[in-house]
């Protein structure tokens, strides 16, 4: 996913009436974060009848994503920034996505009142099974000057990869084939005593952990299952993973 937040200022500037009303280039502000929507170039006169599915991308990239439960603001040198904001999808095609950031700046979908640039895209590496999360975050203060910084998440999709995979392997299968003895010696115990075996309150904590146990191993292999299933998702359907957002206050 490649992702772009830009953050403007939309209050007027205190000074005298005779300069009229001037949008102010002040420092960013949560609080005061562009919501509105608009037409290309930051025009007014949006309407709200027409759905966004139906618009061009240049269009949507003009009007305002909230952020979702699962995004969390970025800390940067200067501030904190929200999820959500402008969005753009650049799809994975390198022409459209050159002819929409040539359209963005034409319509100056980042401006003299842009306060900050993420970039965010994700790699996976296939011979590693490491899936990095990068973000590229560019700051533009009152004065002109940039700063920038970036961070990388590094995620291990895989359990078993190389030398501590296996150990970690070989130590699960050890673990489970110590907790199925167990299990079958339960059952045997219970086919002998019948129901004299769960008076004894020690015989139900036994079982209480083996349930336990079994049904750690059933959610862990669900999370094997669904990660093989997003890996595939991504590597099949590359475009969907390609969304530029921006800000605007």
């Amino acid at each position: 996913m490649l992702r772009v937040v830009v953050n403007v200022t939309i209050d007027p500037c205190h000074i005298p009436d005779v300069m009229g009303d001037i949008r102010c280039t002040n420092t960013y502000k949560g609080r005061k974060e562009e919501t509105n929507n608009f037409l290309p170039g930051w025009m007014d006169g949006y309407n709200a009848s027409v759905p966004a599915s139906s618009r061009t991308r240049l269009e949507q990239a003009f009007l305002y994503t909230p952020p979702t439960e699962n995004e969390y603001p970025y800390l940067g040198k200067m501030a904190s920034y929200p999820g959500g904001g402008y969005v753009a999808d650049l799809t994975e095609h390198a022409y459209k996505a050159s002819l929409l950031m040539h359209q963005l700046e034409v319509n100056q979908w980042v401006d003299e009142y842009t306060r900050a640039v993420l970039i965010e895209f994700n790699i996976l590496n296939p011979n590693s099974k490491l899936f990095n999360q990068v973000i590229l975050v560019f700051e533009y203060l009152t004065d002109g000057s940039t700063l920038w910084s970036t961070s990388v998440h590094v995620v291990q999709l895989y359990r078993y990869t190389g030398a501590a995979g296996v150990i970690a392997l070989f130590s699960e299968i050890g673990c489970a084939i110590f907790v199925l003895v167990i299990t079958i010696m339960e059952l045997v115990k219970i086919c002998r005593l019948r129901l004299r075996y769960f008076k004894d309150v020690w015989n139900a904590l036994q079982w209480l952990a083996l349930v336990l146990f079994y049904i750690a191993v059933g959610l862990y292999t669900a999370r094997c299952l669904w990660t093989v299933w997003v890996v595939e998702d991504l590597m099949n359907n590359p475009g969907d993973q390609l969304v530029l957002y921006s800000h605007n206050n």
